[in-house]
């Protein structure tokens, strides 16, 4: 039996608050230390990361934006996990949804909590088209939303990102 258990959490990767251990608020050195090295980003004038980090934990490739934890500016000791993004086929959400699911299993898995879907925008023609989705599941107590990346109808990625608000 917990061999059984031990086997469902190691395919149980992604979550509303991480991916694999990688966690949404983790400090810039906690990344460090799961990833086994030093991050390389370039900061702007005001000390924040220009743009998303790629590091590579366990075979898996993520993007990482980082933002500060202060409020006096930014600086790597106050930087933290901001959003985490990754298309890596290994990963599964603890429901089983994978790069290759359909929107179907989404709606299937995901219906009774808060979702909401939203049509891609076509720069190209300057409308909205359903060739390229999004579909959030959002956690209220987290303060989290985990968005799935749909092209026809088919899981292409994951981003976990705090939910700002509006």
């Amino acid at each position: 039996m917990a061999a059984f258990l031990v086997g469902i959490g190691l395919q149980a990767q992604i979550s509303t608050t991480r991916i694999n251990d990688i966690k949404l608020g983790m400090k810039l050195s906690e990344l460090e230390k799961v990833i086994g090295q030093k991050v390389k980003m370039k900061l702007n004038e005001y000390g924040y990361p220009e743009d998303p980090v790629t590091v590579v934990s366990k075979g898996v490739t993520y993007k990482i934006s980082l933002s500060s934890t202060g409020e006096e500016g930014a600086n790597a000791s106050k930087l933290s996990v901001y959003m985490i993004k990754s298309s890596d086929s290994s990963l599964k959400t603890l429901s089983g949804i994978k790069v290759g699911s359909t929107l179907d299993d989404l709606i299937s898995k995901y219906k009774n909590l808060n979702i909401s879907i939203f049509d891609g925008y076509d720069e190209k023609t300057d409308k909205r088209t359903k060739a390229f989705r999004y579909f959030n599941v959002e956690d209220y107590d987290a303060g989290s939303i985990l968005q799935f990346n749909l092209v026809n109808d088919k899981v292409v990625s994951f981003d976990l990102m705090y939910n700002e608000g509006c």
